[in-house]
């Protein structure tokens, strides 16, 4: 969605939002073009302003957010529910109560800016030409947001490019996950991979087969052992055009994602109910692969390399078995215990394949276990990390960018749960502390001396059904996050390069 900042209200038509606090004057501090009309409407339905209120009046939708000040959460929760339907509106207008400063209003702008995602590639009546495709770019809405009192629009025009950059980048994520298994297999995931490369101007290197087997990623191959379609491993690189200005502003960030094209559990078969949401098992790769676009969108100092291992899952006649033992690219031997534990022996040899890149940050991402839905639901991502700094950046990070993370422990003793009595390690712990388990394990590849940190997406991910104003699908959790912390550890982007990286984005 296209974000105008704006002092005051456009004329013309357009649906009409207004976010509201209770207890007051529901249009105070609300400028003085729309003053008028706002009270009407508000004084036609009753309206009071509560929490998770919604109510319209002719042209206007009235959300409420409940006692000032509200939470930038609530800010986004509220955000989500107004803007459900913006996408089926070609111009939207957003008025804000008063208290809204310059900080929260930039953190808003991501939610807008994404607020028009709707992926219909597959629905043959909406006639949107070859299959597969959807142009966005010639039908995107637009949205005017009247910035609060004492906000001046100007000043938020760069977080207004930054927004539509995080957007488009989380979209490609988003389209990529909502692909189903027989139009995006490994060959396909690195064919669109490679041309986001292109449109960024990109280094991608795709490995295949016999690089693979070349590089002993005995993981990788393993997983992939029943299944018909090759293996590939993607490699993407961003390097920034100058030189950053300070030391601080320079190393090397890696981002490892886990593509799964689609997990049947191999040998360990799942259950048959759900097993169509496996499509998602490749959000980490494509999270990744966002990340390193929006960096180059909007020009951050810093090199990043996004590295992607991506096969299927499945139990052909040649698939391994548990009880198996793989040689891992680092020389490590692991039982398989579990064939549907399949995401970190990928994730192992991916971690081990990032020394070439000598990172001060290492980062995966990865839908890597069900136990961490149970720990933690769908609010937030699972962390864990032996970097005390690393962990604190991405927690503050999180919550900045509202994409939250939950630290969980990565303690020595949880180590014995992997023993076994043939291999270094067994690739499963038992059922206790399945996440942390998992976790533990991957620590076991990360080269040494790298600051590491791991993300199970498994929960955030995409949702089955619509929540929370999320439309039911995937999310494009991480993209978001990660710049966030970027940003903060190496520094932004120029304002300049922002908007002329907006101005390239294409999602189509």
């Amino acid at each position: 969605m296209r974000i105008r900042l704006t002092q005051a209200a456009p004329g013309g038509d357009s649906a009409r939002i207004a976010l509201l606090h209770e207890g007051r004057d529901p249009a105070a501090g609300v400028r003085a073009p729309v003053r008028t009309a706002l009270r009407q409407a508000v004084r036609s339905v009753r309206f009071r302003g509560e929490d998770k209120e919604v109510a319209t009046s002719g042209a206007w939708t009235l959300v409420g957010l409940g006692p000032a000040p509200a939470s930038t959460g609530r800010l986004r929760a509220a955000l989500r529910r107004a803007l459900k339907d913006a996408r089926k509106e070609r111009r939207t207008t957003i008025v804000f109560d008063e208290g809204i400063s310059a900080e929260v209003l930039r953190a808003l702008l991501p939610q807008i800016a994404a607020a028009d995602y709707r992926f219909e590639r597959y629905k043959s009546r909406l006639k949107a030409g070859k299959a597969g495709k959807t142009d966005r770019g010639a039908s995107e809405p637009v949205v005017d947001v009247v910035t609060p009192p004492g906000v001046e629009a100007k000043a938020l025009a760069g977080a207004a490019d930054r927004a539509r950059a995080i957007a488009f980048a989380s979209a490609w994520a988003r389209d990529l996950g909502n692909t189903p298994g027989n139009d995006l297999g490994p060959r396909e995931f690195a064919k669109e991979a490679g041309t986001l490369a292109k449109r960024h101007g990109l280094r991608f290197r795709v490995l295949d087969k016999p690089a693979i087997e070349r590089e002993k990623m005995g993981g990788l191959l393993g997983v992939n052992a029943g299944s018909a379609r090759p293996p590939v491993f993607l490699i993407g690189e961003y390097e920034p055009k100058t030189k950053p200005k300070s030391k601080t502003a320079r190393g090397t960030a890696v981002l490892v994602g886990k593509g799964i094209t689609f997990d049947s559990g191999g040998i360990s078969l799942k259950p048959a109910a759900s097993m169509g949401e496996m499509k998602y098992d490749m959000m980490g790769a494509a999270t990744v692969f966002a990340c390193l676009a929006a960096a180059s969108e909007l020009a951050l100092p810093v090199r990043v390399v996004a590295l992607a291992p991506v096969t299927e899952n499945m139990p052909g006649g040649s698939a391994t078995r548990p009880g198996d033992i793989l040689r891992m690219r680092n020389g490590k031997t692991v039982e398989v215990d579990n064939t549907d534990a399949e995401g970190r022996l990928i994730l192992g040899d991916a971690l081990s394949y990032a020394e070439n890149f000598r990172p001060d940050v290492l980062i995966d991402f990865a839908t890597l276990t069900g136990a961490v839905l149970i720990a933690l639901g769908s609010e937030c991502a699972g962390l864990m990390s032996s970097d005390e700094r690393l962990a604190r950046e991405l927690t503050e990070a999180g919550e900045a960018a509202g994409e939250r993370v939950w630290r969980l422990p990565l303690w020595s003793e949880y180590r014995e749960n992997l023993k076994s009595e043939w291999a270094d390690m067994r690739n499963t712990g038992g059922r206790s502390a399945g996440t942390i388990n998992a976790g533990v394990f991957l620590n076991e590849f990360v080269p040494p001396g790298v600051a590491w940190a791991h993300v199970d997406i498994a929960g955030v991910a995409h949702f089955e059904r619509e929540q929370g104003g999320w439309p039911a699908g995937a999310t494009g959790f991480g993209v978001a996050l990660t710049i966030e912390f970027l940003e903060r550890r190496y520094g932004s982007g120029s304002t300049a390069s922002r908007a002329a990286g907006s101005s390239r984005s294409s999602r189509a």
